[in-house]
């Protein structure tokens, strides 16, 4: 019996030393993000637990004692009881997130991957880590870009005007995350939305920007080597131009931050010169 209970405590302090590593791992990620505050305290709690397992083992297997033995036991149960209490916070700081943050119900279904490869160089010049503006080249010729740079290395995303389907069908995306910028109501009854989408493409309204940016930042958090396109037309024929422009901004900045590329695609026609030089102070302009 004593074997095992040696065994036990010896077994939770190498779990113990493994989960104050594996937190400060962890919070070096956690720390950049926008909803930090509940696993810092969920690795805080963590953290105060491993220590209290850590002096229990001490105590119990060394004889080992801070002060007294009163004071040895009073700290392994205050941090038991802080750690408790840190981790019910951070549950409670993320259930209230989840529950009240609009953003987190955004299902998280544009998953990078690979297309495969392909031959052939592309016509367009792309460097890492810049956002480009497309107003110049034919819509159809960028889309044709956009499938053999994934074909090439990049993990593609594409925010598209056009039906999923008849996307991949005409540029061979088989596997490509695809938002499809579209008003149509998702819960109609009928075939057309079934045949049009899969399971790693969707609808979103164009003026539910935060629902993009939610998707944005799901699908960079998971790329490697991410090449966004967005259609921008419906964005600013939809929304203000200022709510479209901030859009572009952020994707801009966000793509930038993972050595990342953005293409937005947009009319020539839609919007005014003095808007297009807008554009051009962030997205540099393909020839």
């Amino acid at each position: 019996m004593a074997f095992n209970v040696s065994a036990v405590s010896l077994l939770s302090f190498i779990m113990s030393i493994v989960a104050i590593y594996l937190v400060f791992a962890i919070m070096q990620k956690v720390y950049t993000e926008k909803h930090r505050k509940p696993w810092l305290y969920i690795g805080t709690a963590a953290i105060s637990l491993s220590l209290s397992e850590l002096l229990r083992f001490f105590y119990y297997s060394q004889n080992y004692i801070v002060g007294t033995i009163a004071i040895t036991e009073g700290i392994i149960y205050s941090l038991v009881f802080f750690s408790l209490a840190f981790l019910s916070y951070g549950l409670l700081l993320e259930f209230l997130i989840l529950r009240y943050y609009k953003g987190k119900f955004v299902k998280i279904k544009f998953i990078p991957v690979e297309e495969g490869s392909a031959t052939g160089d592309l016509d367009i010049n792309l460097a890492n880590g810049t956002s480009y503006l497309s107003y110049k080249k034919d819509r159809h010729f960028m889309y044709e870009q956009f499938s053999l740079a994934t074909k090439q290395g990049f993990q593609g995303f594409l925010i598209s005007e056009d039906n999923p389907k008849e996307v991949r069908t005409r540029f061979k995306l088989a596997k490509t995350p695809i938002a499809w910028l579209s008003q149509i109501d998702k819960n109609i009854q009928g075939n057309y939305l079934k045949d049009s989408l899969d399971e790693n493409s969707d609808i979103v309204d164009p003026l539910q920007v935060n629902n993009l940016i939610t998707f944005v930042d799901n699908f960079l958090d998971q790329s490697s080597s991410p090449l966004i396109m967005v259609d921008c037309n419906l964005l600013f024929r939809l929304n203000s131009f200022y709510i479209a422009l901030e859009f572009l901004k952020y994707v801009a900045g966000r793509t930038q931050k993972f050595n990342g590329v953005a293409i937005m695609i947009i009319s020539p026609d839609l919007l005014k010169k003095s808007e297009l030089m807008e554009l051009d102070q962030f997205l540099k302009v393909l020839e």
